[in-house]
């Protein structure tokens, strides 16, 4: 067995020999290497195995900087690149903010005063004024007035470019004085010439109503003419046939009856027979009387006197629950409340009566009742008090009675209030 070389002798390069020799191969001791590479160099060669070179200890460690170096560089650099290719986009540019434009405004003047201001009144109820328009950039005009204590006060405005104002909001025998002022949005012009005018004194026109015919004869002036006597059995030569105190007239207007001592009713001695209309309206007639129903329910009727006059009754529709009177005025525009005579029947209807006279209109609920007194060219009124009479013994239904005591003034068609008049 050959002896082991010193450690000195394996470090040195054996001088090759001039001819062919054994190679003998000294491998680095174990415990530098793995046990892979302790196998025969022959089979490293056959295999041609390629081992990455192992540090040697006790050798230097290479420095990991340059490798840092470099992959900082790099990240530098291509994160630049990035950011310079795409610097539109993640630096856009700023728009610059253009110079404020200032445009100037010519400056506008107050407007001219108007001039030559008049004011007239042709009525009681107006005043007319007129002005010349001075300004040519007004944007309206304020009329100012005052009514004697010297202090004006704004009373309307108006558009450009008017000239003429009526206004209506006067007194009658009142004066008032204007002046007029042209107004843009610099400010107002100086106040115009001042004008008065006195408003016309109105004058009271008491409306005027027709004249009813003369009542029918009535020979005893009980307040009965001569053919309602025949229909209540009284004398028409005596004015009280039943010597109770009471005129035959005054009787039969209550419902009495003028040949019975009271409390005997019209009723009570069949002198009336009682009407009932489906609709729910009831009316006592004289006896001999004959009624007619022109519509369904009883909303029309004609009551026939047997004499040539007739008495009709209409139920009108009154939806919107107006009084008698806005309703009356609504239906007859040409007429004026003071035309129009209170009524109140002795069952305590209210109603009116209409400027014929002969027509009386009582609300009921919903509806008016309607009663007219058609003469027929008759010459005379000869049933006036029954009339009276028949609207006093009218029953509504759904309306509640409150009899009353005698009326005090009485109405056009009751006794007493026409002359009496022989035919």
């Amino acid at each position: 067995m050959t002896d082991q070389p010193s450690k000195k002798e394996e470090t040195a390069a054996p001088a090759l020999p001039d001819k062919e020799v054994e190679l003998n191969i000294t491998t680095i001791p174990t415990e530098f290497y793995g046990a892979g590479l302790q196998m025969p160099v022959e089979e490293k060669k056959k295999q041609e195995v390629k081992v990455a070179p192992v540090a040697m200890p006790g050798a230097p460690k290479r420095s990991k900087l340059p490798i840092i170096l470099v992959a900082v560089f790099l990240l530098i650099a291509i994160g630049g690149g990035f950011v310079y290719f795409n610097r539109s986009l993640l630096f856009p540019a700023s728009v610059p903010t253009p110079a404020a434009v200032v445009v100037e405004t010519p400056s506008v003047e107050a407007p001219s005063a108007p001039f030559d201001v008049s004011a007239t009144s042709t009525n009681s109820q107006s005043v007319s004024l007129r002005w010349t328009d001075a300004a040519a950039n007004e944007s309206g005009f304020r009329v100012e007035r005052h009514d004697g204590d010297g202090n004006f006060s704004s009373l309307t405005s108006l558009p450009p470019n008017s000239t003429s104002f009526l206004d209506l909001s006067v007194e009658s025998g009142a004066t008032y004085t204007y002046r007029i002022r042209a107004i843009n949005e610099a400010g107002e012009s100086d106040a115009s010439d001042e004008a008065s005018a006195l408003v016309k004194t109105q004058i009271a026109v008491v409306p005027t109503r027709p004249e009813l015919p003369p009542a029918g004869l009535d020979t005893d002036s009980d307040g009965l003419s001569d053919l309602e006597e025949v229909l209540y059995g009284t004398n028409s030569k005596s004015p009280d046939t039943d010597a109770d105190g009471f005129l035959d007239g005054n009787e039969v207007f209550h419902l009495y009856n003028p040949a019975g001592t009271a409390p005997v009713k019209l009723l009570d001695s069949a002198l009336v027979k009682i009407i009932t209309a489906p609709v729910g309206w009831v009316l006592s007639i004289p006896t001999s009387w004959v009624i007619t129903f022109n519509a369904a329910q009883g909303t029309q009727a004609t009551i026939d006197t047997q004499h040539g006059e007739l008495f009709t009754v209409a139920i009108k529709e009154n939806p919107n629950k107006k009084s008698i009177l806005e309703w009356y005025l609504a239906e007859n525009p040409d007429v004026t409340a003071t035309q129009v005579i209170p009524f109140r029947s002795k069952g305590g209807y209210e109603g009116i009566v209409g400027t014929n006279l002969l027509t009386t209109y009582i609300p009921w609920e919903d509806n008016i009742f309607v009663m007219t007194y058609e003469l027929n060219e008759q010459p005379f009124i000869n049933f006036r008090t029954t009339y009276s009479m028949m609207l006093n013994s009218l029953v509504l239904s759904g309306m509640p009675e409150i009899m009353l005591p005698e009326p005090g003034t009485p109405l056009p068609f009751e006794p007493s209030a026409t002359p009496t008049t022989a035919s």
